[in-house]
């Protein structure tokens, strides 16, 4: 009778672990062509935590990062234009060690709560969806519709140095390959 006690018990246990580590995230209706300066206290925030420190994250796939750098926007201010009341970035996307990306990104509340949004200035697809854990760990979904699937969730690492490709000694230059004649 103890051990079916105690079975249960850990069953229990178990299951109640597993419920508590499976988030579960929300999706808000925010207005599309809300502004930056709206919501400004957590973006401000989520800035200051992650600006100009390299963070790492790695997938299976890649071994990459992203350092942020806060933008000036000349034209804050002024809602007679596009990007007057928007709070901006720069991101530098890296694979390993070496820059692949720099993109000029906006920053507004996600529709994910607790999340900031931070999406290309040129390019609206590309986004990020970030929160941040701690001072040392930023989490990120890439599109607002991934909230769906926690385990798009992507992780981010503050790191001293991006990692060093492998492949790098195994690289020849053009000429000493002979691919130039």
């Amino acid at each position: 009778m103890k051990k079916n006690i105690s079975l249960a018990f850990a069953v229990v246990l178990a299951t109640t672990s597993m419920v508590v580590s499976a988030e579960v995230f929300n999706h808000v209706d925010l207005d599309k062509d809300r502004r930056s300066v709206e919501y400004s206290g957590p973006i401000n925030k989520t800035i200051n935590a992650i600006k100009e420190r390299k963070w790492l994250g790695q997938t299976k796939d890649m071994d990459g990062g992203v350092v942020f750098t806060p933008y000036v926007n000349p034209q804050f201010g002024k809602n007679n234009t596009e990007s007057g009341g928007a709070i901006m970035v720069t991101a530098t996307f890296y694979l390993y060690d070496e820059p692949v990306k720099e993109a000029l990104m906006v920053a507004r509340q996600s529709q994910i709560p607790g999340f900031v949004e931070f999406y290309g200035y040129d390019s609206r697809e590309l986004q990020m969806h970030v929160r941040v854990i701690d001072g040392d760990t930023f989490q990120s979904f890439a599109s607002d519709t991934q909230y769906r699937s926690p385990e798009k969730l992507n992780t981010y690492k503050k790191v001293e140095q991006f990692n060093k490709s492998s492949y790098k000694s195994e690289m020849k230059s053009a000429s000493d390959s002979g691919m130039v004649f």
